[in-house]
């Protein structure tokens, strides 16, 4: 049974209608997320209910992300706020990064390096894996299962590993 207990979800929002999703949301006095360098994807913090009787009343407009480690395949996957909030600072500050690209969803091959937290500049706090994508040093940021951003220009000596 679904918890009544608020959690973030990511939607992938079809046919443009994201702002209009994330508008209804609002309405209801739900706080969302539209990050702008990643078409269709639209984040709400709500009651699981919530968010099944929408995607009920508005049926083929949208699908929900699940939980990829999850035995019920057909729940929505809740996204830990710690998660959510580096993921929103990311791709906020990513959006004036010439450099920053968006690279899909998150995969296995994608974090195949170090986790690391940045300690400095316009990043610090972020945590997330290195990776070299075309030759450059990236840190990429994660929602498990979503959506991943890589960040650059992010000096060596600003990266701090985290042991697991």
């Amino acid at each position: 049974m679904p918890s009544s207990e608020h959690y973030w979800f990511a939607l992938k929002v079809f046919y443009n209608r994201a702002p209009q999703v994330q508008e209804d949301f609002r309405k209801a006095g739900h706080d969302s997320y539209l990050p702008k360098l990643i078409a269709s994807l639209l984040f709400v913090h709500c009651a699981e209910q919530e968010l099944l009787d929408y995607k009920r009343r508005h049926e083929g407009g949208l699908l929900y992300y699940t939980d990829p480690a999850s035995e019920d395949r057909r729940r929505p996957g809740r996204i830990p706020d710690r998660e959510m909030d580096n993921f929103r600072v990311a791709t906020s500050l990513a959006e004036s990064d010439p450099d920053a690209i968006y690279l899909g969803s998150d995969t296995e091959k994608l974090c195949t390096g170090d986790r690391v937290c940045v300690t400095d500049g316009i990043y610090k706090g972020m945590e997330g894996y290195v990776k070299r994508i075309r030759h450059a040093r990236k840190v990429l940021v994660a929602i498990k299962g979503v959506a991943v951003v890589a960040l650059s220009n992010i000096e060596p000596q600003f990266l701090e590993k985290i042991e697991s």
